[in-house]
């Protein structure tokens, strides 16, 4: 029970200080609204939109202005959402798709499925 308790700190203040380095990578997403909002995520998303910059927070002017932008564009039937990573803490293998923005992730994909997440995302300027 202790070592969990530990392991736990010590991964919560590892995050902390990633995203106090870094803030948060953020990205606005675009979901039927026949899915539950807790269902959309990056891989569930009809469209997803990485914002070129980390975000101090989950309701700065850049994300709201974000928001409004992909709002005024979608079809009807769709909702926004948003979903948000520490900037210092990895996505796993295959995250460097989401990451639209970033000139390093702009490897091909790998495989069909990295190749349809990507062909739905897209970096917001």
């Amino acid at each position: 029970m202790k070592k969990t308790i530990v392991v736990t700190s010590l991964l919560i203040l590892s995050i902390s200080a990633a995203a106090a380095r870094g803030g948060q990578q953020t990205w606005i997403l675009v979901c039927p609204k026949s899915m539950p909002k807790s269902d959309c995520n990056l891989t569930t998303a009809a469209k997803w939109y990485h914002l070129p910059s980390p975000q101090a927070s989950a309701n700065t002017a850049e994300i709201k202005a974000a928001k409004a932008k992909v709002a005024g564009s979608m079809e009807p039937g769709f909702y926004v959402s948003q979903e948000q990573f520490p900037a210092g803490v990895s996505m796993g293998d295959r995250g460097r798709i989401f990451k639209a923005c970033d000139a390093e992730s702009a490897a091909a994909p790998t495989d069909a499925q990295e190749a349809d997440w990507a062909q739905r995302g897209a970096c917001l300027q």
